[in-house]
Order: C-alpha cells, then sequence, then structure tokens
C-alpha cells in the first residue's frame, strides 16, 4: 500500500501543474481579449466622436449660408414689392 501512494504522489503534481498551467493561460488570453474588445470600442467611440465634431462644422456652416439666403431673398422681395407697387391714384381736381 505503501509504494502506491508513492507512486500516486510522484505521478500527480505533473497532471495538476499541467491543468493549472492550462487554466492560468485560458484566464490570460480571457483577459487578453477582453482589452483588445474594450480597446477597438474605445478607438469607434472616438472616431464617431470626432465625425460628429466634423458633422455639427458642416451643419454650422450650412446654417450660415442659408442664414445669407434668407437675407438675399428678402432684400430681392423688398424690391420686388417696391417695383409691384401701383403708383398713387391722383386726387380730384376740382
Amino acid at each position: 500500500m505503501t509504494d502506491g501512494i508513492v507512486a500516486a504522489a510522484v505521478g500527480s503534481p505533473a497532471p495538476t501543474f499541467a491543468s493549472l498551467l492550462a487554466y492560468a493561460n485560458a484566464r490570460a488570453a480571457r483577459r487578453e481579449g477582453e482589452r483588445n474588445n474594450l480597446g477597438g470600442l474605445s478607438a469607434t467611440v472616438e472616431a464617431l466622436r470626432q465625425s460628429l465634431h466634423v458633422l455639427e462644422a458642416v451643419s454650422g456652416r450650412i446654417e450660415a449660408s442659408v442664414g445669407g439666403l434668407r437675407e438675399r431673398v428678402a432684400r430681392v422681395e423688398g424690391r420686388l414689392d417696391a417695383r409691384a407697387a401701383p403708383a398713387p391714384a391722383p386726387g380730384p381736381t376740382r
């Protein structure tokens, strides 16, 4: 019986150590994968943030252009209204 215990004690550390190394390796790989996923996500969020800034700048320029067009249209309409206004009718002459 003592020889069996000694044989088991000598033979058991290698598989146990191998399984512990496999577990540690799997855990490290899982953590690395999570880090890579978060890194990719943060890069995507940063790219979206930059796109939003560009979009805001473009929309600001469009708003300014539309404001300028409104002023021009108002001037043209004012000129057209002034031309289309009928001349005052002459008063009664006595």
